[in-house]
Formats: structure tokens, sequence, C-alpha cells
């Protein structure tokens, strides 16, 4: 007797087959459970991303279970995969296959993404070109790294520094606040100069209309012939209105220009950089009393650019223009290459080398002023 003969139809697993006792009901109930789970699956695949019950990424570890299940569901109950012993040729065969889709798969896949991550797409290889064409047409000239420019600022009030929001080698940006002044001395200027205008406003409008209805009666008593008496006095009024509404005018104009002055310095209690740069020097703390007067600036900055100060060969001046791309090593850091553009062309005189003024960005600060540079401009 087999084994297979041997074996009861409930020691074997659903989807076995040959068992002796199992009936053909038997078999089609086995597929229609298999069918069933299948369809429960995957129904609650679908469920399982638009629902809340699941947090959110572990919705993805759920969907790989409800995978593995559905493939474990079709082995058993479609293909009849069981642990019964006539089957370990076919488990067999489907390990093998597997791995052999797998490596296929997932090698063909290994191998396309190490092509595309290393491979040079055509638009670069195309700009590649173009840059060994222009690097063979490049003009060559000689440099020197100009002086370092530097800018100073400080407070344009005077006053109690109150924070202190730049320190040395911070990065700051052109209006970036680096130092506030006490500010409520002078929003109190600003205050009473804007009571002064407003008063001086409401004098003008009230002397205006005195002087308006001054004028219309002095009109009308010409109008209506009186006394040449009457007609002297009202016109008397009259000009003395119109210079006090002159005079007041005059007051409005001061008194605006007062609260622009007050607005001015209020703006100025927040000391900002005036460029994009580093800081290199801070000279002033919280709690430190400062003066529009002092000589000695609060911050001393370095822009993160400089420049090179080059000399081209007078017949190759033609070929370069403002704008052109220019390309610089220096003696003394040989590993490092720059790249900066040209800003100014002096042409050449009496047969003299042309100058050429290279502005670079060094946001490092690795260009020391002195520096011999060899620069090679890339002529459009």
């Amino acid at each position: 007797m087999s084994k297979v003969e041997g074996r009861n139809a409930k020691d074997v697993a659903p989807g076995f087959m040959d068992a002796p006792g199992r009936s053909v009901r038997e078999g089609v109930l086995s597929y229609a459970t298999g069918f069933a789970l299948a369809a429960a699956l995957t129904v609650g695949s679908f469920v399982l991303v638009r629902t809340n019950l699941i947090w959110g990424p572990g919705i993805v570890m759920a969907l790989v279970a409800l995978a593995i299940a559905q493939i474990g569901v079709h082995l058993v109950f479609f293909l009849h995969l069981t642990t019964a012993p006539d089957n370990t040729n076919n488990s067999l065969a489907l390990a093998f296959g597997v791995l052999i889709v797998t490596l296929v798969v997932g090698g063909s896949l290994w191998i396309m993404s190490h092509l595309d991550q290393n491979m040079m797409p055509g638009h670069a290889v195309a700009q590649m070109d173009l840059e060994n064409l222009a690097e063979a047409n490049a003009v060559r000239a000689k440099g020197v790294v100009g002086p370092l420019a530097q800018d100073r600022f400080g407070a344009q009030v005077s006053g109690v520094v109150t924070t202190v929001q730049c320190d040395t080698g911070m990065h700051v940006e052109a209006g970036q606040v680096c130092a506030e002044i006490d500010p409520r001395p002078y929003q109190a200027a600003v205050d009473l100069k804007t009571a002064e205008l407003r008063a001086a406003e409401n004098r003008l409008e009230s002397d205006q209309k005195k002087f308006g209805a001054a004028r219309t009666a002095l009109e009308r008593t010409k109008a209506a012939g009186a006394r040449r008496r009457s007609a002297g006095r009202l016109r008397r009024s009259v000009e003395r209105l119109e210079a006090l509404v002159e005079r007041d005018a005059t007051g409005v104009s001061r008194a605006q220009e007062a609260l622009a002055s007050a607005k001015t310095d209020f703006a100025q209690t927040r000391i900002v950089s005036p460029i994009e740069g580093t800081i290199r020097e801070r000279n002033v703390n919280s709690g430190q009393k400062v003066s529009a007067e002092t000589k000695t600036p609060l911050f001393v900055i370095s822009p993160d650019s400089t420049h090179i100060d080059a000399t081209v060969d007078a017949a190759q001046s033609s070929r370069i223009s403002v704008g052109d791309k220019a390309v610089f090593t220096v003696d003394a850091l040989p590993n490092l290459t720059f790249s900066g553009t040209v800003t100014k062309i002096e042409p050449p005189r009496d047969g003299a080398e042309a100058s050429v003024d290279i502005s670079a960005p060094d946001p490092d600060h690795v260009l020391e002023p002195g520096m011999t540079a060899t620069v090679r401009i890339l002529a459009q």
C-alpha cells in the first residue's frame, strides 16, 4: 500500500485531492473555500488602504502580510501544493522556479539601476563636449587676488543696545538685523511729532475756514455797495487770515518733516547688514551704550566674493566680453578650482596688455589678497 493510499482524507491539507475517501463535493468545496479566502484577502487589501484603523506607516507591512497570505491560499487550494510526501518534487520545482525568477528579475533591475546611476545623461555629455570646446578656445591670463573688500557699519542713532544677533564668523544676508538699540525714546518722539502734526493740521483747517468765510463776507460787502470803512475793515481781516493760513501751512510742512525724521531715527534703531557676507569683527555687546558719532564700527563684514585683477594679451582681448565665464586656480591652493565672471574690461593702450576684473564667489574665504592666479576665460 502506498503512502497516499494509507492516508485518511482528514489527515491531509485542504488542497490535497488524492486521499481515499474524498468526494467530488469535498473537492468543489475546497475550491470554493480557496476562492472565498482569495476574494476576502483581495477586498481586504482595498479596504486596508482606506481605513484609519491602522497606523499609516504600518499599512505597507499589512499589505505585504495579506499578499503573502494570498500566495499561500493559491498554492494550497488551487495548485494543491501540500506537505504530502508526493508533493516534495512539486515543492522543490516551485522553489527553484521562484529562485530563478527572483535572480533574473532582481538582477535585471539591479543592473538597470546601476547603469542609470552611473551613466552620464545625454545633455550632460553634450554640455561636457561644449565645455571641452570652450576650454580649447579659452583665453589665458595671469592675475592676482585683489585686496579684501570690507564694509563697516554701526549705529546711526545713540542709545543702549538691547540685543545683539550677529557674531564673528556668522553668515548674514543683506538687510539682516545684527543689533537693536532701545527704541522706546524714539517711539515716544514719533508719537509726539505725530500729535504735533495733527494739531498743526487742525489749526490750518480751522484758519482756512475762517479765511474762506471772511473772503465771502468781503465779496458780499463789495456787491452791496457798503461804506468804504466797513469794506476796509473786512479787507484787513482777509489779509490777516490769509497770512495766518500761509503760516499754518508752513507749520504743517515743518511738522511733516519732523515726523519723517523721527520715523527715520526710529527705523535706525535696528542696525542691519548692508551686504551679504561673513561677520569679521563684532565690537558691541548687549547693554552697551553707543553713539552715532563714534568712529569705531560696531561690525565689520566681508562679502562672500572676491575679485581677480588679471591681464590679457592685447591680441586676445578682443575675444572676450563682460559676462564671460572664467575658471582659475591659485598657486597657493593647487588642488582647488574656482570660477567667476568677467565684470570689467579696460582695453589695451599703447600696445600694453588689457586689464580684466573678474568677480568670483568665495563663501569659505580661502582666497587671500596677493595670491597669484592662472586664469582661463571661456570666450563666448
